[in-house]
C-alpha cells in the first residue's frame, strides 16, 4: 500500500473517530426532578441542605409570573422546592452561598401561575412564616447557564458570637470578608449610647467587631451594601458604654484612623426590619496627600501650567482635576485643567508630581498676579474612592520661577465614598463589583 493511501485512511479513521464520539463527546445535561414546579421538591424537615446540578434544568411560564413582582435580570435554569409551614416554624431562610454561578431566590405563596412573592434577592431570601401555609422556593440563575447549587433552608439561626460589644470579632487583616445571619442577633444599652452622636432610627440585630490599626493603615472603609437588609454601619472609639462615634451610615462608612487606637464597628439593621444575611467587607480605602506649588507658569501660547505633588495608597487608580480663576481688570479668566487619570499613578505613599494644563479662556487670557486654584484628587480602588480637595492661592507668572515652594491651602477637604451601586433587585442590595452567589 503507497504511503499516500496509508495517510488517506488514517485521516479518514481519525475523522470517524473525531465524529463518532470517541474523542470529546460530551452527554446531555439532564434536567433535575424539580426542574418544573410540578415536581417541587419536598422540604419536610429543617434544616435541608442538598447539591443540585442545574446546568440541565429550564425556565418557564411560572418562573416568569413568580419573578414579575420580585424583578430579577433572568429566572435560567431554575429548579424548585416548597415547604409547609408547621406550629413551631416562624421564619424560613434559604441561602445559597457557595454555590458556582450567580443565583437568585424566590420565596412565593398562592398557587402555580398565581404566586405572591413574599421575599426574593441575590444569593439568599428570607420570610416570616405561618402555621399551615405553602412556600414555594425558586432557586435560579440570574445571569448564566447554572452549575453547581448549594442550597440550605432552614429555620430561625443562633444567636451570633458576636452579638455584644464584649465578644466584639477582632479584625487581624485586610481585606476581612465574613457572611453572618442577624436575624436573632439583639441589642443592648451599648448599643443606644453608641448611637447617642449617630442617630440611626434604630439599633436592631447588632452585631460587633473591633480592629487596631498599625503604622501602615491610615483609612477604613467598612461595606455592608450587599446585605440583604438595610444595614447600618458605626465606627467608634473608646470603652464599652462610653464610646464616641467616628462615622456611621447606612450600608457604607470610612473613617481615618489613628494607629494603636482600638476601633469598634457595630453594624445593626437601621429600621428595625429584623436584621438578616449580613455580607460584610472591611478593608483599607484609599489615601491621597494633595500639595499645590506656590509659583504657576504662563507660557507662550497662554496655558497656565499649575503643577504640585500627591502622594496616595491603596489605590488602583488616580485623578486631579479642578479649576483655576483669576480677576484680570473687570474681567475674570476661568480655566478648567484635567490630568487624565494621571498616567500610571504611583500609589505607594511617596511624593510624585502633577501637572494641570489650564487652557487660556477665550474671554480673557491669564496675566501675571494671584488666582484661586480649585483642585480635586480622586483615587479609587476596588470598592472605595477617596477624593481630597484643595482651595489655594497661586501666583502666576511668565518666568520660569521656582515651583520647589508650597502653596498655602486656604482650604482643604477628604471624603471616601463607596463606588457606584449596581442592579438590584428584590429586597437585596448589591453593588457593581460584587460577586453574586459565591
Amino acid at each position: 500500500m503507497s504511503p499516500k493511501r496509508v495517510l488517506a485512511m488514517f485521516a479518514c479513521v481519525a475523522v470517524a473517530l473525531g465524529l463518532g464520539g470517541f474523542v470529546g463527546t460530551a452527554s446531555a445535561a439532564v434536567a433535575p426532578p424539580n426542574d418544573k414546579i410540578g415536581g417541587a421538591t419536598v422540604v419536610s424537615a429543617l434544616p435541608f441542605v442538598r447539591t443540585v446540578d442545574t446546568t440541565g434544568a429550564t425556565t418557564d411560564a411560572n418562573d416568569a409570573q413568580v419573578n414579575q413582582t420580585c424583578g430579577a435580570p433572568a429566572t435560567n435554569n431554575s429548579v424548585w422546592y416548597k415547604f409547609t409551614a408547621g406550629p413551631s416554624d416562624t421564619v424560613l431562610g434559604v441561602d445559597t452561598s457557595g454555590s458556582t454561578y450567580s443565583t437568585g431566590v424566590i420565596i412565593a405563596t398562592g398557587a402555580p401561575g398565581a404566586l405572591t412573592t413574599q421575599s426574593c434577592g441575590p444569593v439568599t431570601a428570607r420570610a416570616a412564616t405561618a402555621s399551615g401555609k405553602t412556600y414555594y422556593i425558586l432557586v435560579f440563575d440570574d445571569s448564566g447557564s447554572g452549575g453547581t447549587l448549594h442550597i440550605s433552608i432552614h429555620g430561625p439561626a443562633p444567636v451570633p458570637p458576636n452579638d455584644k460589644i464584649d465578644h466584639a470579632v477582632a479584625v487581624s487583616a485586610f481585606p476581612f470578608r465574613a457572611t453572618l445571619d442577624t436575624t436573632t442577633a439583639t441589642t443592648d444599652a451599648v448599643d443606644t449610647q453608641a448611637n447617642a452622636s449617630c442617630g440611626a432610627p434604630a439599633t436592631g440585630n447588632s452585631v460587633w467587631y473591633r480592629f487596631r490599626p498599625g503604622p501602615n493603615h491610615h483609612n477604613i472603609f467598612v461595606d455592608a451594601s450587599a446585605s440583604d437588609y438595610f444595614a447600618g454601619v458605626l465606627i467608634a472609639k473608646g470603652t464599652p458604654g462610653a464610646l464616641t462615634t467616628v462615622s456611621c451610615g447606612l450600608f457604607f462608612v470610612s473613617a481615618n484612623l489613628t494607629p494603636g487606637t482600638t476601633y469598634y464597628i457595630m453594624v445593626f439593621d437601621a429600621f428595625g426590619g429584623g436584621g438578616g444575611t449580613l455580607r460584610l467587607h472591611i478593608d483599607d480605602a484609599p489615601s491621597i496627600a494633595l500639595n499645590v506649588h506656590e509659583h504657576t507658569l504662563i507660557d507662550p501660547h497662554g496655558v497656565a501650567h499649575l503643577t504640585g505633588t500627591y502622594s496616595c495608597t491603596h489605590a488602583r487608580s488616580l485623578h486631579v482635576f479642578g479649576t483655576l480663576i483669576e480677576i484680570v481688570g473687570d474681567k475674570v479668566a476661568v480655566g478648567h485643567f484635567d490630568t487624565l487619570g494621571v498616567p500610571a499613578p504611583i500609589c505607594n505613599g511617596l511624593l510624585h508630581p502633577w501637572t494641570g494644563l489650564v487652557l487660556p479662556p477665550n474671554t480673557s487670557p491669564f496675566a501675571p498676579g494671584q488666582a484661586a486654584a480649585f483642585t480635586k484628587a480622586l483615587a479609587c480602588g476596588d470598592v472605595a474612592c477617596t477624593q481630597v480637595g484643595k482651595t489655594t492661592v497661586v501666583d502666576l507668572t511668565r518666568s520660569t520661577a521656582s515651583t520647589s515652594n508650597l502653596a498655602a491651602a486656604t482650604s482643604s477637604s477628604t471624603r471616601t465614598v463607596r463606588r457606584s451601586s449596581g442592579r438590584t433587585y428584590g429586597n437585596a442590595l448589591h453593588a457593581a463589583t460584587a460577586t453574586w452567589g459565591h
